[in-house]
């Protein structure tokens, strides 16, 4: 019939085949992309995409001083360990990435950039919130560590399960070691739980060393840095495999204000129940905290109690709060 068509030809795809068509197109570009991305031949050292990747993510304040910032966790000691795994293990992802975040909006960005580059720091991702907090980005990062000037921020992440801790840098300067990380931790309240703690502000020394003594043989509970431990354990092995223990990049510290006599018994049963080595452990018997961090110098000291915080910037340690346990309690009302 007049105007009318016949024919054998394709029919017009429907909207649904139409975006189904578009996703798979969409799909092919990005698998297309990060097959460049990935050959690219390049020296510098890339951000990996893993989640073996121990991340540490350092949250800015601000936007001058970025070196004091930057120094807060010396980032040449987390490179040197980086560069000794790619050697050993170059097919191998399960090595530190750092993560700078800040709420400042994304015109510092080249002012970041350039002051990075100045000082020869590999710091690939960077999280600019535009004045939003950036707690809520943490576990996308898959986050193991997250270092902060701001307090509150730092309590909302440890509210949610993150290990985090708020930075203070040291009134001294100090050489560091470029070649090896070490790291000093508390132990109450910091890797472990405070349910001794609690007993000691309570009830006081002598009910403290009796209750450790009747619980030497069941495990403190986890308390919030007790992964980070973990992950640095697991990297330390990588180097053990290698026979490269006495050699090996990363060394721990457990600087803690407990009796061993009395009470240390307990906390070394605990770590061995959950796997993990130490490599020093320092008993003090409630001596100050900040002699013998000027001598093990670690490039970071956890602690929960702002007075051994204190203590050790008087003498150079750049130490880090950990807003976790009884003793925030007694310290806001003090």
């Amino acid at each position: 019939a007049p105007g009318t068509m016949s024919g054998s030809g394709p029919e017009a795809p429907q909207p649904s085949d139409a975006a189904e068509v578009q996703l798979q197109e969409a799909e092919q570009d990005w698998a297309a992309a990060k097959a460049f991305y990935d050959n690219l031949v390049s020296k510098r050292p890339r951000p990996v995409n893993s989640p073996l990747t121990k991340t540490i993510v350092i949250k800015k304040r601000g936007t001058f001083h970025l070196f004091v910032d930057f120094r807060i966790f010396n980032l040449q000691a987390l490179e040197h360990v980086n560069a000794r795994l790619l050697e050993l293990y170059p097919d191998d992802e399960e090595r530190f990435d750092i993560v700078l975040m800040t709420n400042n909006h994304a015109q510092v960005g080249v002012r970041l950039i350039n002051s990075i580059n100045h000082y020869g720091l590999t710091i690939e991702r960077f999280c600019m919130t535009g004045g939003k907090s950036p707690v809520g980005y943490l576990t996308a990062y898959l986050t193991n560590l997250y270092l902060s000037a701001d307090s509150e921020k730092v309590q909302e992440a440890i509210e949610a399960g993150i290990a985090s801790a708020t930075m203070f840098t040291a009134n001294k300067d100090v050489a560091y070691s470029d070649t090896q990380l070490r790291v000093a931790f508390d132990g109450d309240a910091v890797l472990f739980s405070d349910e001794s703690e609690q007993i000691v502000k309570e009830q006081g020394l002598d009910r403290f060393f009796e209750h450790e003594q009747l619980n030497e043989n069941k495990p403190l509970a986890q308390g919030p840095l007790k992964g980070f431990l973990e992950d640095l354990g697991k990297l330390q092995k990588k180097f053990y495999a290698k026979n490269e223990r006495l050699n090996c990049p990363i060394r721990t510290f457990l600087v803690t204000a407990r009796s061993a006599a009395s009470s240390g018994a307990r906390v070394l049963k605990t770590l061995r129940s959950w796997g993990l080595e130490i490599d020093e452990a320092l008993f003090l018997a409630g001596a100050p905290k900040g002699p013998i961090l000027v001598k093990i110098r670690p490039h970071i000291f956890f602690d929960d109690q702002m007075f051994h915080i204190e203590g050790a910037q008087k003498l150079g340690t750049i130490a880090a709060h950990v807003p976790y346990g009884i003793a925030q309690k007694y310290h806001k009302s003090a």
